[in-house]
């Protein structure tokens, strides 16, 4: 029975000590959006119009990684996943 019930308040005490420490429980969301290539699209304007007034290198190289790209193989109506902080 003593054992029972101090297993009992060290699982009470996991839970809120491993929220303290940052741990998460369960799928952590992540925000996602897509865009719709059209006719006549580059990497380099769907980039700059995804980010405008930025370099868009680094735009083009983070679509073309999370998208399997080869740059000059776009078609209109395919749609590209953008990256979170893109």
């Amino acid at each position: 029975m003593v054992t029972l019930v101090v297993a009992s308040i060290g699982a009470a005490w996991a839970v809120p000590a491993a929220s303290a420490l940052g741990a998460r429980s369960g799928p952590v969301p992540v925000a996602r959006s897509t865009y719709v290539v059209r006719q006549g699209d580059t990497l380099w304007a769907i980039a700059g119009r995804l980010a405008p007034g930025e370099d868009p290198r680094a735009v083009v190289d983070a679509l073309a990684a999370a998208n399997d790209l080869d740059p000059g193989m776009l078609v209109p109506g395919q749609a590209l996943l953008v990256p979170s902080g893109v």
